[in-house]
């Protein structure tokens, strides 16, 4: 017999009673011989049992059933919930569990393999395991592991309160219990907390033994505000043995949570292994779980997402930086969702009809919100885990920043050529070149000499710009070097359990980890050297904290003789070692399959051998360490790292932002993190992943995450020509706007491209810059409420048919503006669903877009055929072919495609500057678009952009009734107002005396001047014939100055641009369900594109054409014609008297008034009557 490589060797015998004595001595001698060559453990040699009380499940000799094959080991065995016992007699020493039925669990999510790639089915039998060759979504195996029955946990006692219950639970069926990976915890304690009206928490924890919970300073715990006899949108019940719970919709009466899944264990509770699932529908709408490159709506035929904080240059499907364990799911037009609060490793698996959770530790902790529309949901969940902060304004600007800028001159001259080419820019990023040999908190005196880095800081702070600065955790191992010394001293860093620190590399070689679960030492330190680079540098410099995973170039424990790359001693091979390491990663974690990677481990064709549950980290279960810390390490509180690796990156945003706090108290703190927890990353200059950063954008905003953005061009590779363009198209309404790339890459700032990408960034710049009131106000929005900047379809719209579902290469930005960009190679024309029933313009030109589907009741046929035509689809989609239009996006020459919701009121700045401060003080706008009845309403909060605990601000609301009478309404926030006023809104402007109102205009540092106001469809309450809609309109005709459109040069020639690149788009596509979708409907043939353009649509007819009356806060304005006075032009006219402005167009039933001078901060109407 040869023993298997995996360990030390027993024997399965199946028993022959025609051995003689003489015979079995000599083959048990033979097994002892070879255990021995192995040096098998003492418990493991053959020795007669002992005999065990009748209750043992393992008690018995005599009629053993084969649970193993032969040659199988003792932890084989263990793995598959079996029974061990070498012995002397010739009988099984694996061996099924007394009274226990094995079975061939038939779902793919609790198999566990049991062969290899390539096992056939006869080989899977001989090992005595399960056989279903059926695939899988998540690939799982064909070969598996017979189960035992798990009985699960069943209800002992039951303890009411005014918040809610708590049930006492023992193991269901014996003490034995499920055993899948490990000892099962015999009693716990369930708790049913209801928090508010819309928000139940059901807490499940160990009975006897304290376990790790995410600590208070973390993530806070709520209070219980609900009681138990007051109206709420749910109930609560559960079944007492198996024990399971089910959480029910009151309005509609459907469970929207319910442990009771067929085919599934009811609960898994053991130290290690905690394993629960819910029913879901056959086709679910889930949204959340990441961090994570994918489409936006996961799977449902099969999603494994792992939370375990990873260092990797974003691979599709797998897991990143950051871990957060919520989803929102929408059930026909209803939202709920559900956070589990934990901060361990954990898989989440969505199959047809569930979703299963699979966590390495903690406890089981989940919230589930009722909602009921996204938004709501949103806003519960933020509730909970804290609103977003408020970003200072002025970071909401166009930030530009590489990895590779080689010393301070060439970072000076960046900032010089943006000057010159008149391109926006507020921030400007230096990676870890800066860095004494990549040392936290020092300057490379010969590349970025301290003081010429001083220098380029007061020069940015004089032009309103800011200096962001990356910091890694990794604190070098250097003596002398004082961020080593006095972290040493104060005894700051993570601990191995011998109580050394533990020992990483990164950039600087060996390096220890400030440990920032210690509030009070570690936290202090951190404060005192962040506080030194503003000292060294300047005030107006920012921390940016990056590799916070924490990221490690060993895996595990690393010492100075580890093996790997150490940049530190090779400093000028860092780039391409970077590089390397990052093809690596795409080509191990995206290129090659997972099988291909298990096959490599599996070439010896033995079983693996788990005996705890193995995540699937890196997509292939890699080792928890695999490019991070040990797993031992420990914190000063205690605390392992291995339950708090996923809060590290968290922990140091906290530390960070108490440090910048602590320094300019009422200053508003700017950090950016890489890795984060509930409370995006490196990428590819590919195509698919400007597709990818759509998505990815949209689910950090359910994470209550809003001010996020992917590194525009792209961080890894070598962007092109057109790709560029189109990504600072889109990149420039990021709520977050960087162009960031990597060493070794060519050079990517817009103006490498001066006839394409430079005007075409300028242009998408100007825009961005232009609807800075608008984005600052859904910001303040996102504070307030938790409401995401970003937004799906369904956000705005949860009552459309359910394919919009699906939609990610569109999005909202707010409510008001729909963003349908261009995200393939070659488009000229880009195919924009518009949500609901009413109007949409095009921002641009200001023409209606599409109509209420009210007025296409006179155009039957025509929808008939356009529905006909349409592409048919489940949710209705036919039925909606008429909401689909093709819109312009020709890369020579037109902006992104933006579409403004009828019923609606932007703010605008009529013209930008270099700087959002300076844009900040020019004069404002209005676009005013109405809905099918006339009416619109927009709002704008505005504050000096800087403070935490604002002095000063205002909130002020239009609305537009009845298509002729705009409406302002001004509340302030000022030092001296009533007391009181702040519980109604504010105070208004004619409250302050004349200095008041004078300090207040002032400390606000923004325009308080409403120039120009735009309405649109004011012909709404008409029907007419057919008109002609040319989308092509010319740039000048846009609604606000646009100085960077005009004709842009693509290399190559625009006319090959259509259809070019379709195969290249088909290469990159992904396992993901969306993106594999067919991606047709993005690209169309001429002739349909010839069709389509200019449109024909149902519009009014062109009796919008004068003015007849014109009141302006209750001054008329003259139209001349009596009296002896000439007559004014009532279509196109200008008041001599005070410069008001009047233009009336037909086509697009529309009012312009220009030269208003109105106070943004004071009540005011305009009135009109058209003829």
């Amino acid at each position: 017999m040869s023993p298997t490589p995996t360990g030390h060797v027993h024997r399965a015998w199946r028993a022959k009673p025609t051995l003689t004595l003489a015979a079995l001595t000599v083959i048990l001698l033979s097994s002892t011989l070879v255990q021995g060559k192995q040096q098998a453990p003492s418990n493991s040699s053959p020795t007669t049992p002992i005999l065990a009380a009748d209750d043992d499940v393992c008690a018995t000799l005599w009629g053993r059933q084969e649970c193993g094959f032969l040659g199988i080991t003792k932890d084989g065995c263990q793995q598959r919930q079996c029974c061990w016992s070498p012995t002397l007699v010739p009988v099984p020493w694996c061996f099924q569990k007394k009274n226990e039925e094995y079975l061939c669990a038939a779902d793919v999510v609790t198999r566990r393999d049991c062969g290899y790639l390539g096992i056939d089915s006869k080989e899977c039998n001989d090992r005595n395991c399960c056989w279903d060759p059926t695939p899988s979504n998540l690939n799982a195996p064909f070969c598996f592991l017979k189960q035992h029955s798990c009985k699960g946990y069943e209800v002992k006692t039951v303890e009411e309160s005014e918040t809610g219950t708590v049930l006492h639970l023992g193991l269901a069926g014996g003490a034995q219990g499920c055993s899948r990976f490990g000892q099962d915890i015999p009693n716990l304690a369930v708790h049913i907390d209801y928090e508010t009206e819309s928000r139940v928490r059901v807490k499940i924890i160990d009975s006897d033994n304290k376990r790790y919970e995410i600590p208070a300073f973390a993530l806070p715990n709520p209070e219980s505000t609900a009681r138990r006899n007051a109206k709420r949108d749910y109930t609560v019940r559960y079944n007492k043995n198996p024990f399971t719970f089910a959480i029910t919709r009151v309005s509609t009466g459907e469970v929207i949570f319910d442990s009771s899944v067929a085919g599934m264990d009811s609960l898994v509770f053991e130290d290690e292994y905690l394993e629960i699932s819910s029913v879901l529908p056959e086709d679910a709408n889930i949204f959340g779980l990441g961090e994570v490159v994918t489409a936006f709506r996961r799977d449902p035929r099969g999603t494994r997402q792992t939370m375990w904080a990873r260092d990797a240059a974003t691979p599709v499907d797998e897991n990143l930086y950051g871990s957060h364990p919520f989803h929102l799911e929408m059930r026909k037009d209803l939202a709920h969702g559900v956070f589990l609060r934990n901060s361990n490793g954990m898989d989440v698996i969505i199959t047809p009809k569930k979703i299963t959770y699979k966590v390495i530790g903690g406890i089981l902790d989940f919230t589930i919100f009722l909602g009921p529309t996204p938004t709501d949901v949103i806003k519960q969940y933020t509730e909970l885990i804290g609103r977003p902060h408020m970003p200072p304004a002025w970071s909401l600007g166009f930030h530009q920043s590489r990895y590779g800028y080689n010393n301070i001159g060439e970072v000076e001259e960046v900032v010089k050529r943006y000057r010159q080419e008149n391109l926006p820019l507020d921030g400007v990023w230096i990676d870890i070149d800066y860095m004494d040999a990549f040392k936290d908190f020092t300057y490379d005196e010969t590349k970025f000499p301290q003081a010429r880095m001083r220098s380029l800081a007061g020069d940015l702070a004089a032009h309103n710009q800011s200096m962001v600065l990356i910091i890694d955790p990794g604190i070098p191992i250097t003596p002398g070097y004082e961020p080593y010394d006095s972290g040493m001293k104060e005894d700051i860093f993570i601990k191995t359990l011998t109580g050394k620190p533990v020992e990483g590399r990164v950039w600087p070689g060996q390096t220890y980890y400030p440990d920032f679960m210690n509030t009070n030492e570690t936290w202090a330190y951190w404060q005192r050297q962040l506080h030194k680079t503003r000292e060294d540098i300047g005030e107006n410099v920012y921390p940016w904290i990056d590799m916070n995973e924490p990221a490690n170039f060993c895996n595990g424990p690393c010492t100075k003789d580890s093996p790997g790359f150490n940049p530190a001693l090779d400093k000028e091979n860092a780039a391409n070692a970077f590089l390397t390491n990052a093809l690596a990663d795409r080509d191990k974690d995206i290129r090659i399959p997972a099988e291909i990677e298990i096959l490599k481990k599996r070439q010896d064709k033995a079983a693996p051998v788990n005996l705890k549950y193995a995540i699937n980290n890196a997509g292939r279960q890699a080792p928890l360490d695999e490019k991070t810390l040990a797993e031992n390490a420990v914190h000063k509180n205690g605390l392992r790292l291995t339950d708090t690796h996923n809060l590290y990156g968290h922990t140091e945003a906290m530390a960070t932002h108490h440090a910048l706090l602590q320094l300019k108290p009422d200053t508003r703190p700017f950090i950016l993190t890489r890795s984060s927890f509930p409370g995006t990353g490196d990428n590819w200059s590919e195509w698919s992943h400007l597709y990818f950063s759509v998505p990815g954008v949209l689910s950090f905003g359910l994470f209550g995450v809003p001010f996020t953005g992917a590194d525009i061009c792209g961080f890894i590779g070598n962007t092109t020509e057109e790709l560029c363009l189109r990504w600072h198209q889109l990149g420039a309404l990021y709520p977050f706007a960087r162009n960031h790339n990597t060493i070794g890459a060519a050079s990517q700032e817009p103006y490498v491209w001066p006839k394409s990408v430079l005007p075409a960034a300028r242009q998408a710049l100007q825009i961005r810059y232009s609807l800075l009131p608008y984005l600052y106000t859904l910001f303040d929005r996102a504070h307030k409420s938790g409401n995401p900047v970003w937004r799906p379809l369904f956000f705005g719209f949860p009552q459309d048919p359910s394919f919009v579902l699906k939609i990610d290469r569109q999005f909202l930005l707010g409510d008001a503006i729909l963003v349908s960009p261009a995200l393939y190679k070659g488009l000229i024309q880009v195919k924009a669903y518009f949500p609901g029933k009413g109007r949409w313009f095009d921002l641009w030109t200001h023409q209606c877009v599409i109509e209420a589907d009210r007025d296409l009741a006179h155009s039957a046929l025509k929808l008939k055929a356009r529905a006909a035509k349409a592409k048919a689809a489940e949710g209705g989609e036919d039925e909606r072919a008429h909401r689909y239009k093709f819109l312009p996006a020709k890369v020579e020459s037109d902006p992104i495609p933006m579409s403004l919701q009828g019923g609606h009121i932007i703010t605008i700045h009529q013209t930008t500057k270099l700087t959002v401060a300076e844009t900040r003080l020019q004069p404002l706008g209005l676009i005013v678009a109405l809905d099918e009845t006339g009416f619109a309403k927009g709002e704008i909060y505005v504050d000096d952009g800087t403070s935490v605990n604002n002095q000063v601000a205002a909130n002020v609301t239009w609305e537009l009734h009845a298509g002729k009478q705009l409406i302002s309404n001004a509340l302030l926030k000022w030092p001296g107002q009533a007391a009181g006023a702040q519980d109604v809104g504010g105070s208004r402007v004619e409250e302050m005396s004349a200095a008041e109102a004078q300090a207040f205009r002032v400390q606000m540092g923004h325009s308080d001047r409403i120039e120009k106001v735009v309405v649109l469809g004011l012909n709404f309450a008409r029907l007419g014939g057919e008109q002609d809609l040319d989308l092509n309109v010319a740039a000048s005709q846009v609604g606000f100055d646009v100085t960077g459109s005009g004709s842009r040069t693509i290399v190559g020639g625009p006319q090959q641009l259509h259809r070019q690149g379709q195969k290249q788009q088909q290469r990159h596509r992904r396992r993901s369900q969306e993106v594999v979708e067919d991606e047709q409907d993005n690209f169309f043939t001429d002739a349909e594109a010839a069709a389509q353009s200019p449109e024909k649509r149902p519009v009014a007819a062109a009796r919008v054409n004068a003015l007849q009356e014109l009141n302006i806060n209750g001054v008329a304005v003259s139209f001349g014609g009596q009296g002896g006075v000439a007559p004014v032009n009532r279509t196109k006219g200008v008041d001599a008297a005070t410069g008001l402005g009047w233009e009336i167009n037909e086509a697009a039933g529309s009012l312009t008034l220009t030269g208003l001078k109105i106070d943004l901060f004071a009540g005011w109407f305009i009135h009109w009557k058209l003829e």
